[in-house]
């Protein structure tokens, strides 16, 4: 006996439909017959599904394109132009939180300790949450052509002068570990005696 006979045996032991009867030789034609005649039926693509496909498509779609070409001024909290710098080395820093714990009278040789960043800018841009400046002079720290100011709430009450950043105005920032420093070290540059304060601690 062979590989193949053994192999068959259990074949055979194992078909369940060994006890049946054979089919009719005109009964197998039949069934050939109706196999070979009958059109494979296509299945049906649920129109329903691809409606819902194509309408999530055009929105992505319609969403990335109005972010692409939208307005300047026409994002979340815009006030102004939006001029996001693009050239050159831009720093990030965190604005300073709403509200701020008194403070003591600051002085130059904490704001020297203090600081790992200092700098004179103007402000460029506000655009939603964010304060861009140009850079006119770095005091400390790598230099940059421009900083980058996320604020907290879009708040920044806690600088030296009128307390917020506005398009057009010369501010003195000094910050520690990306963080700008308040409490009479960071402000508008023509806030009393805050040139003075950096003159003396750079």
């Amino acid at each position: 006996m062979t590989d193949d006979d053994d192999l068959r045996s259990r074949l055979r032991r194992t078909d369940p439909a060994a006890g049946l009867a054979p089919v009719a030789p005109a009964r197998t034609a039949q069934l050939l017959e109706k196999t070979m005649t009958t059109a494979a039926v296509k299945p049906r693509l649920d129109t329903r599904l691809i409606l819902v496909a194509a309408a999530a498509l055009l929105l992505i779609v319609a969403v990335g394109g109005w972010q692409l070409l939208r307005p300047p001024g026409s994002g979340h909290n815009a006030a102004g132009p939006v001029a996001v710098p693009s050239a050159g080395v831009t720093k990030k820093l965190t604005g300073p939180p709403a509200a701020q714990a008194k403070c003591i009278a600051p002085t130059a040789t904490k704001l020297r300790e203090y600081a790992d960043f200092a700098f004179a800018g103007t402000v460029t841009s506000l655009y939603g949450d964010a304060v861009a400046l140009k850079v006119t002079r770095v005091y400390r720290g790598a230099p940059a052509d421009a900083v980058e100011v996320a604020q907290e709430g879009g708040s920044s009450e806690t600088m030296m002068g009128s307390g917020k950043f506005e398009i057009g105005r010369d501010y003195l920032v000094a910050s520690s570990e990306g963080g700008i420093l308040v409490c009479g070290y960071s402000g508008e540059a023509d806030a009393t005696g805050l040139q003075e304060l950096y003159d003396e601690a750079f």
